[in-house]
């Protein structure tokens, strides 16, 4: 999906594949890992459907959760984009792993939430927890832990699929 619809200009690609911190956290590792230049990333549970420069950002940059309620935080880390050095983000969980885990028991999203500054994303996505149709004016669709639910979406496979097979649609 990245390099057939999203636009984007890049040099590497990585999957972060080991678990050092359990669960939802190990998504963490990010900041450790890639401290230079612009970063972008996307959760596995994402259908990228058009252009994504517009998620290219310097400053700490996540999808605001419109389609939560209340109680949760009101940010989404399905998307994030930053420029340079954000290990802290990691630093600072990782100090007292332990206490972190019980404190943001709900995940990354109320850690970044309540300890660093950030933007939001201003348009281009949307969760399907509220837009279940395809709609070419938003270029990423989150599914937010519902990644079953994009085998059976229709619109779906035509971007999920290699490209050969994307055409016969």
């Amino acid at each position: 999906m990245i390099d057939t619809y999203s636009n984007l200009d890049y040099n590497c690609f990585e999957v972060i594949d080991c678990l050092k911190l359990g669960g939802v956290y190990d998504k963490l590792q990010m900041f450790k890992l890639f401290r230079d230049g612009q970063n972008l990333y996307f959760d596995l549970d994402v259908v990228i459907t058009g252009d994504c420069n517009k998620f290219l950002k310097t400053e700490l940059s996540v999808c605001k959760a419109w389609w939560r309620k209340a109680f949760h935080t009101p940010l989404n880390s399905s998307i994030i984009s930053w420029y340079g050095d954000k290990s802290e983000i990691y630093n600072l969980f990782t100090a007292d792993l332990k206490r972190s885990k019980r404190i943001y028991y709900r995940g990354i999203d109320q850690y970044i939430y309540h300890n660093f500054d950030y933007c939001y994303f201003s348009d281009g996505y949307c969760s399907t927890k509220t837009i279940k149709k395809y709609d070419p004016k938003y270029a990423v669709y989150l599914f937010n832990q519902n990644h079953t639910e994009m085998r059976w979406r229709g619109w779906c496979q035509k971007f999920l699929l290699n490209r050969a097979v994307s055409e016969q649609f």
